[in-house]
C-alpha cells in the first residue's frame, strides 16, 4: 500500500463518477494536478459530502494509485470556499477559464506552485469583484510568464494555444460575457 499523501488543492473541476462517486481535479501547492476519486462522495452521511464544491480550497488527503493517475480522496476540510464568485455567471466563468488554462498549459507532474499561487490570488480577486478583459489578459500573461513561455511580440492567447494545441471551451463565452 502507499504511503497517504497530503496538501493544499483548489478544486477546479468536479464531476459525478457512478452513482455515489465524484471525480475531483485539483491543482496543488506541491504536487501539481491531482486527479481523484471520492468514493461514496456523493451519499448522504458522507464525511466528504459538502466539502467537495468547486473552487473550494481544501486541505486534502489522498492515497496514491500505482497502476494510474486517477488517486483515492480520503478526506477533504474546507479552507476557504470562495462563496463571492457565486454571486455572478461572469465570476464563475472566469474563474473556470482561468483553471482550464492552467490544466490545458501545464506539464502533468509538474511543480505548480506558482500556478497555484496565481489561481488563488486570481480566484480571491473574482471573489470580490467582476471580472474584466484586462484582467483575463493579465492571467493568461502571467500564466506564460510562469511557465517561461512568455514573449511580448505575441499576444498571449495565442501563445497559450501553441501551448495547450486547443482553447479552453470556456474562452469565447467568458469575451461574450465581458463585451
Amino acid at each position: 500500500m502507499s504511503q497517504p499523501l497530503q496538501d493544499e488543492g483548489i478544486l477546479f473541476h468536479l464531476r459525478r463518477q457512478g452513482e455515489t462517486s465524484l471525480l475531483a481535479v485539483w491543482l496543488t501547492r506541491n504536487h501539481g494536478i491531482v486527479r481523484t476519486l471520492a468514493k461514496g462522495a456523493a451519499k448522504p452521511g458522507s464525511p466528504l459530502r459538502g466539502h467537495l464544491d468547486l473552487f473550494h480550497e481544501c486541505e486534502i488527503g489522498w492515497e496514491p494509485s500505482r497502476r494510474t493517475t486517477l488517486h483515492h480522496l480520503r478526506e477533504a476540510r474546507v479552507v476557504r470556499p470562495r462563496s463571492g464568485l457565486r454571486q455572478s455567471y461572469a465570476r464563475i466563468l472566469a474563474a473556470t477559464y482561468f483553471a482550464q488554462t492552467i490544466e490545458q498549459s501545464a506539464e502533468p507532474d509538474a511543480n505548480l506552485e506558482s500556478l497555484h499561487g496565481l489561481l488563488r490570488l486570481a480566484l480571491d480577486w473574482l471573489e470580490e469583484k467582476e471580472p474584466h478583459r484586462k484582467l483575463v489578459e493579465r492571467f493568461e500573461r502571467a500564466v506564460l510568464r510562469q511557465l517561461g513561455a512568455d514573449d511580448p511580440r505575441r499576444s498571449a492567447r495565442s501563445l497559450l494555444d501553441d501551448l495547450s494545441h486547443r482553447r479552453p471551451k470556456t474562452h469565447a463565452a467568458l469575451l461574450k460575457v465581458l463585451n
